[in-house]
């Protein structure tokens, strides 16, 4: 314990400032994790970023080479590598039998959501390790990036089975050192690393201001699941936004991460619904099956800020918002049903207005409205486009 304070002061006072990839224009991604074939990847176009398993199989003997890694970066993406660094799997690499009867200090018990998958202690010189070692194995096979699961594991040690109070900051630790290993071996600073869930563990009561600013310093983005549709279904839970969370992903996009959402869906109208949330609150969104065991393909992107997609003009105006919103379309074939939502800065919605035949411009009366950023969405069927406006 009294070595992990003394790194965590060391970092407060050395902390660097990473010269890293900005991913805030990496916008169409995918995420594959089971039966995962690399010319699929290849072969496909509809996304900019792919997170898979280091290997196809997930064993080492399946491990890619360089070259399919290779192959994937040179068809324009980002090859990034998935990794747990909050539970052990047994199907690793690193496992060893005898664990079951004779567990090593550092491993917990069992998920009984997902058997196979054991709580660590992340904090123990020993997981740290092996994590380490299967960093080697990454960075050797020319991943771009990391793609950490289980940051959320901190909650688990200090909550649930509370047996590390310090837990917060141990993970946000974790997280820099992991960050400091990769460039170390590396030899730049472009190495991408993105921490799945776990959120607000930079705004727990013991990370510290400074561990905080290392922390965002050390990460490119979040990717977060269920924020949308969070239950106890694998796939297609009710609707129910979780404002708490959309809250805490605020400060990502404010420090310039980039957040990749992702929620578990196969029905068609919650997929709209979910892509359309996602991208109010300015996420880059996905959707799949739960076991991630084939390629769902990207979501295309919906240009915002004064940018259009499908119809032919549309200005807002002005921008900031006084009592009343100016919108101009000016396309004679979206002259009917226009259907016009307003979301807040929570992707709560506040108002939505139909518009079953209208000419060429709509005004929105926003005197009720408390000051503050608000979404505002312009539809026709299939046609949508998305503005920020600053009331």
């Amino acid at each position: 314990m009294k070595r992990l304070q003394v790194l965590s002061l060391t970092v407060f006072i050395f902390a660097q400032a990473y010269s890293q990839t900005n991913l805030m224009n990496v916008k169409p991604w995918a995420y594959w994790l089971q039966t995962i074939d690399i010319q699929t990847i290849v072969n496909d176009t509809s996304f900019e970023l792919i997170v898979i398993d280091y290997s196809a199989d997930g064993l080492d003997s399946q491990k890619w080479t360089v070259q399919q890694i290779d192959s994937v970066k040179n068809s324009g993406k980002y090859a990034i590598s998935y990794i747990s660094i909050g539970e052990a799997e047994d199907y690793r690499y690193y496992w060893q039998s005898l664990w079951a009867t004779s567990p090593p200090a550092w491993l917990g018990q069992e998920n009984p959501n997902w058997p196979g998958n054991y709580a660590v202690r992340f904090w123990n010189q020993q997981w740290q390790s092996i994590v380490y070692n299967y960093l080697d194995t990454i960075l050797m096979q020319g991943f771009d990036g990391i793609y950490m699961d289980l940051i959320d594991s901190y909650y688990y040690w200090s909550e649930v089975n509370a047996e590390q109070p310090l837990a917060d900051s141990l993970m946000c630790q974790f997280v820099i050192d992991i960050r400091d290993y990769c460039d170390s071996v590396r030899g730049n600073n472009a190495f991408v690393v993105i921490p799945q869930n776990g959120e607000d563990v930079w705004d727990q009561m013991n990370v510290s201001p400074v561990l905080k600013a290392a922390y965002f310093d050390a990460i490119n983005g979040i990717g977060v699941e269920d924020v949308f549709f969070p239950g106890s279904l694998d796939e297609n839970n009710q609707y129910n936004p979780d404002t708490y969370r959309i809250g805490i992903l605020q400060e990502y996009l404010q420090n310039n991460k980039q957040v990749y959402a992702i929620d578990y869906l196969t029905d068609t109208a919650k997929i709209a619904q979910f892509t359309n949330s996602a991208i109010i609150q300015n996420y880059v969104p996905y959707t799949c099956t739960r076991p991630l065991e084939y390629l769902c393909g990207g979501i295309t992107i919906v240009p915002t800020e004064l940018e259009y997609y499908g119809f032919n003009e549309i200005h807002i105006s002005p921008n900031p918002a006084n009592e009343y919103l100016r919108i101009s379309l000016q396309n004679n074939r979206l002259d009917k049903n226009i259907t016009i939502k307003l979301h807040n800065s929570i992707g709560q919605l506040v108002s939505e207005l139909y518009f079953p035949d209208i000419k060429d411009e709509i005004i929105i009366d926003l005197s009720g409205y408390e000051n503050g950023i608000y979404f505002l969405t312009v539809s026709n069927n299939k046609l949508l486009s998305t503005f920020k406006v600053i009331r």
